[in-house]
């Protein structure tokens, strides 16, 4: 369960898709839920084209000598959703340190902002239990106390306004933690990467040295965890670009509307890497998503 298609706004609008777009949209939704928005927009939708290897959109922009991974990274910097943005490695939190997130957010609220140890005590819960096994076996001593997640239930709700509430420190330990995730090549930050983040900023709070921490977590600090399941409604933004799509639109028409007046900041990715609305129409006549033509002829230049 993501993006909601049984949206009142939505659902007219799928018929003008064809069968893989309405799938490349579905999946837009997916990469939100990732994200932890509480939207499906025209961001997710830019990224999830570029991110689709077998796609007309992705092929066209491979054509136009541009690069598809490039276009998703920006659009997913200024995507809705929970994340770090950073120059090279702008991240999503995993589904379990975005309980910590929440967590930590809840637990201070009306008495202050989150801090360091506040972050620590969370992400050292929400570890695997192997994981926090292996500190507690090396004398990890960190605020968490060796527990588990502090319950079986949902989280907290994640508001759009949430790191306004955090410390400077508990910022910083945030950008460690993504630094370290980026460096993992990871797909998420997860709950290793923030106890590890922590004691960037705060060395002492663990008990023992780092080094010790960063044994016992090497090699095993991903969060595959799938998201809470949700129902997520399109943004007016993505509604805009639907509403102007033609009958029987693939993924080359989704990414032609990107140029239309209601997305300038995506439209402006799409320029600075020579994806221009006069390629895209060109592009048209040589590219097909993989429901329609297999291995066509790329148009001329």
């Amino acid at each position: 369960m993501s993006l909601d298609l049984a949206d009142r706004d939505l659902a007219p609008l799928l018929g003008r898709l064809r069968p893989y777009a309405r799938g490349l949209l579905a999946r837009a939704g997916d990469h939100a839920l990732r994200l932890h928005a509480d939207v499906v927009s025209a961001e997710h939708l830019l990224s999830t084209l570029m991110d689709d290897e077998e796609s007309a959109a992705h092929r066209a922009v491979l054509h136009a000598f541009a690069d598809p991974a490039t276009i998703s990274d920006e659009a997913l910097a200024i995507s809705p959703g929970l994340m770090v943005v950073a120059s090279g490695s702008t991240l999503p939190f995993s589904a379990r340190a975005a309980n910590v997130l929440a967590r930590a957010h809840a637990q201070r609220a009306g008495s202050g902002l989150v801090e360091v140890r506040d972050l620590l005590e969370h992400a050292e819960r929400e570890l695997a239990d192997p994981l926090r096994e292996a500190l507690r076996a090396r004398g990890y001593a960190g605020p968490g106390g060796g527990a588990g997640p502090d319950d079986a239930g949902a989280p907290p709700p994640l508001g759009p306004e949430l790191f306004r509430h955090f410390s400077a420190p508990a910022k910083r330990a945030l950008s460690a933690a993504n630094r370290l995730a980026a460096g993992e090549r990871a797909r998420s930050i997860a709950p290793a990467h923030l106890v590890l983040g922590c004691l960037h900023e705060e060395p002492d709070a663990a008990g023992i040295a780092v080094n010790r921490v960063r044994e016992a977590l090497a090699g095993r600090s991903a969060d595959e965890s799938a998201p809470r399941p949700r129902s997520l409604p399109p943004d007016r933004g993505l509604l805009g670009l639907l509403e102007g799509l033609p009958e029987g639109s693939d993924s080359l028409a989704l990414l032609a509307r990107f140029h239309a007046a209601a997305t300038p900041e995506l439209a402006a990715i799409l320029v600075r890497s020579k994806v221009t609305a006069a390629f895209l129409e060109r592009a048209r006549a040589g590219f097909r998503d993989p429901d329609d033509v297999k291995d066509p002829a790329p148009p001329r230049r």
